[in-house]
């Protein structure tokens, strides 16, 4: 059953929400949204997961990687949604965003610790990075396409970025993908991985930092730089 169709069929929201009996009126969309799912609309939660599906999907495609996890932990996510909507309450235009994207990180960031305590047990996987004394390299020989010229132009790149932030801390995949991917606020970003401004700001130039030494260790390793070496 697709995530519409369950929603749909969910009927555990009823009576109408505090804002309703106080006479609130809601400006944002969001916010009107959010009052009817409160009071029982299906069909306006829906209305909100069709809206930042796109966006919670590339949470779970950059922190988590690609496969068929995706839509399971994307379905994960907005069914966690929907369970604690009935005690949200709107406190701004980006509120439900921020609060939904909480949702996303958080989910990820559990499944990437469950995968850490599955390799432990069953050992590493054959397409992780290893660290030798030149640096990372991979496991097994990787994808030698054509190197981009200009970072997130081309979808070469894309993939470069996505298997890089692979390979880092899940803290760290969470604000670049939150504020250099998505384009989030910082502010925004900061309510989301719950911490203040300048903890997002520290944490996010430490993992720019990181991504910059293993982007450079990458193209170090690429087709084109061994080339180079060699006609050199």
């Amino acid at each position: 059953m697709g995530f519409r169709a369950f929603v749909r069929a969910d009927t555990r929201w009823r009576g109408r929400t505090a804002a309703e009996t106080a006479g609130g009126i809601y400006n944002s969309e969001d916010a009107l949204y959010v009052a009817r799912a409160q009071a029982g609309d299906a069909e306006a939660f829906g209305a909100l997961v069709d809206k930042y599906q796109t966006k919670v999907y590339g949470i779970v495609y950059r922190m988590c990687g690609a496969g068929e996890d995706v839509a399971d932990l994307g379905q994960e996510i907005f069914l966690r949604a929907l369970t604690a909507l009935r005690k949200f309450q709107y406190q701004g235009e980006a509120s439900f965003r921020t609060w939904l994207y909480r949702i996303a990180v958080n989910v990820c960031i559990n499944e990437l610790r469950r995968r850490k305590r599955k390799r432990r047990i069953e050992g590493a996987s054959l397409d992780e990075m290893v660290s030798t004394e030149t640096g990372l390299v991979e496991r097994m020989v990787p994808d030698r396409s054509t190197m981009p010229h200009h970072i997130a132009e081309r979808k070469e790149t894309c993939d470069i970025v996505h298997h890089i932030l692979r390979q880092m801390s899940p803290q760290h995949r969470a604000v670049l993908t939150l504020v250099d991917i998505q384009g989030m606020p910082y502010e925004e970003a900061a309510k989301v991985i719950s911490c203040n401004l300048g903890t997002l700001k520290s944490r996010l130039s430490r993992a720019r930092r990181a991504f910059g030494a293993r982007y450079q260790q990458y193209v170090a390793h690429s087709p084109a730089a061994e080339a180079r070496e060699a006609a050199g």
